[in-house]
């Protein structure tokens, strides 16, 4: 048995010679590939920039929509770390803002000041919330917040169990990684599982490769996939055998759902439209909450504030983190007011949470994206990305599909765009030869063949247009050395 768990550890770390061998081939400079070395002397192999690149570039400086190493090579920017600098890096205004609160107040606990207050009053007043008054419980990272919402529905309902679709993303840490069904990551959670035990799956309406298999021949993708996903949830319901109810005394075990609108970390995949009428739905015919993850697709990158208002229906609780604290760790969990007024004073604490600088910075970012106009300009420059896009599908049959909404922008890679057959390869030496000529953004997908393109909110055409010509070229020399083989 320790045999073969020490075998099964190998499997998943890297090397001396593995490790050698990525330096020796990054695209950097020398001193790109001298800080890297000193990065891999000094810090966890389990880091996720080896996961997401061979080594990622190291960044010294970024203006808005470019990034630039070490040596001064610059990189178009199809990360924003993640949507967190949503307005941009080193963003004028943010930076200003950051600029004046230091040298007033940075930090009070968890502890109210002017600047929380308003982004509180502020979230409360914009987000799509089931009910007349909405309150808001602050927090430092995504995770956390998701924490403190899935604690907040189980004490308000006293309901145990939790319901989440395969491929979310909520969390790594021991609690929400059972929400995270990312496989990637649950081997380093052995030989002790996560914690929380009290969560059911269910398929994610994926239109493009479906988990209840193709449509019929002249059936609608998306519909189908919805379709059956309603037939799931009925069957599931309904059954005397169900976990989720006890359908003879019509007592239901479920607190909440929680769900991202679009599935980010699993590809940027956009559902079947009606995803969330049909969750909201059920939520309504059995007393069930609807939270809603917004940490990714929120705060505009959908070009609208909030993902939830494609399907156009009010939640119980929202969670926003990433771009809300314009760079400043910060989140959110935003939620009708009498759930989280049904506990009393101390039921959470964090040091760092509702941080004055980020909640600073995140009051300018929240009025930056909800001017006249903005999201106006977003829906623009994404349509505009995605019409480049489309060109380059016409001519590289490598690109299965595209998925959008604003710059929430996802792509899939396949060998066969009748079979859909994921062309993973490719995809790796796609992403190697756009990190190459200067360009990052993050491969991912349920078969490690989707790119993830998460550029700056404020991205300028001329720099679309450059990862247009970037992504042209590596589809091309991608497609050259497949013939080749």
């Amino acid at each position: 048995m320790f045999e073969q768990i020490h075998d099964q550890r190998m499997r998943l770390r890297l090397t001396d010679e593995q490790i050698a061998a990525r330096l020796q081939i990054a695209p950097f400079g020398k001193k790109g590939k001298a800080w890297a070395k000193r990065w891999l002397d000094a810090e966890s192999l389990g880091q996720v920039g080896l996961a997401l690149f061979d080594v990622p570039p190291i960044i010294e400086r970024g203006e808005n929509d470019i990034l630039i190493d070490v040596d001064g090579k610059e990189y178009v920017d199809l990360l924003a770390g993640f949507s967190v600098s949503a307005l941009g890096e080193c963003n004028e205004e943010i930076s200003r803002v950051i600029a004046e609160q230091s040298s007033k107040l940075i930090h009070y606990f968890d502890l109210p000041h002017p600047e929380r207050i308003r982004m509180a009053e502020r979230l409360a007043e914009i987000c799509p919330i089931t009910g007349d008054r909405a309150r808001v419980l602050f927090a430092v990272t995504g995770a956390d917040a998701v924490e403190l919402a899935i604690r907040a529905a189980r004490y308000v309902t006293g309901r145990p169990l939790i319901l989440t679709a395969y491929g979310d993303y909520h969390g790594v840490t021991y609690s929400t990684i059972a929400l995270t069904g990312k496989g990637g990551m649950w081997p380093y959670f052995y030989p002790v599982p996560p914690m929380d035990t009290g969560i059911g799956y269910f398929p994610f309406p994926y239109p493009y490769q479906s988990p209840f298999g193709r449509a019929p021949s002249g059936v609608d993708d998306e519909k189908w996939v919805l379709d059956r996903l309603e037939d799931y949830f009925e069957y599931y319901f309904e059954s005397k055998e169900s976990p989720y109810r006890e359908v003879k005394s019509n007592i239901t075990n479920v607190a909440a759902f929680v769900v991202e609108p679009f599935q980010s970390s699993a590809g940027y995949i956009i559902p079947s439209p009606g995803y969330l009428k049909l969750l909201r739905r059920l939520c309504d015919k059995y007393g069930i909450m609807l939270i809603v993850d917004e940490i990714q697709a929120g705060l505009g990158r959908s070009g609208k504030l909030w993902a939830t208002e494609w399907d156009g229906i009010d939640v119980d609780m929202l969670v926003t983190s990433k771009a809300l604290g314009g760079g400043i760790p910060l989140s959110a969990v935003v939620a009708r007011a009498d759930l989280l007024e049904a506990w009393g004073p101390g039921a959470h604490v964090s040091t760092q949470s509702g941080n004055v600088l980020a909640c600073a910075a995140g009051n300018k970012v929240l009025e930056v994206l909800t001017s006249p106009g903005f999201l106006d300009g977003v829906t623009e420059r994404g349509d505009y990305f995605v019409d480049g896009l489309k060109e380059l599908q016409s001519r590289h049959p490598l690109i299965g599909a595209i998925d959008a909404r604003g710059i929430y922008i996802g792509i899939e890679l396949v060998k066969d765009q009748e079979t859909r057959e994921p062309a993973v390869e490719e995809a790796t030496f796609i992403l190697r030869e756009c990190v190459r000529e200067g360009m990052v953004f993050e491969k991912g997908g349920y078969f490690h063949n989707r790119f993830q393109l998460i550029p700056p909110l404020t991205i300028r055409k001329s720099t679309i247009d450059r990862a247009l010509g970037i992504f042209d070229r590596a589809f091309a020399k991608a497609e050259t050395q497949i013939r080749k083989q």
